[in-house]
């Protein structure tokens, strides 16, 4: 597999709870990752798996990452050199490989 981008995979950690306040985790980096990263729609995403939603990207991984999840955030360089944000939206199932939908999202 083609693998021309390399990001950085970042996860949520746990919630606090607080005096009744439910406080969100913080994002937190993981690690790096080499992958195919390929413009996508939502159109596409519906046609190939059935699922409407919202997404602008989609990357392989030529292996199944158990870090990677619904809510992983990827953060890479794009071709101008601007920090992209990327959330995982949607994972269909594949044996061998990660087929992932991203979102791209300002933090």
């Amino acid at each position: 597999m083609l693998c021309n981008f390399t990001l950085d995979v970042w996860n949520k950690g746990p919630s606090t709870k607080v005096n009744g306040v439910v406080i969100p985790g913080i994002l937190a980096y993981v690690k790096t990752i080499d992958c195919d990263l390929q413009p996508y729609s939502t159109a596409l995403l519906l046609k190939n798996y059935g699922y409407n939603i919202e997404v602008t990207k989609r990357i392989f991984i030529d292996h199944f990452d158990a870090d990677v999840k619904v809510g992983t955030v990827f953060k890479y360089k794009d071709g101008y050199g601007q920090d992209s944000n990327l959330l995982v939206k949607a994972i269909p199932w594949m044996d061998e490989y990660m087929d992932i939908s991203l979102l791209e999202v300002a933090l």
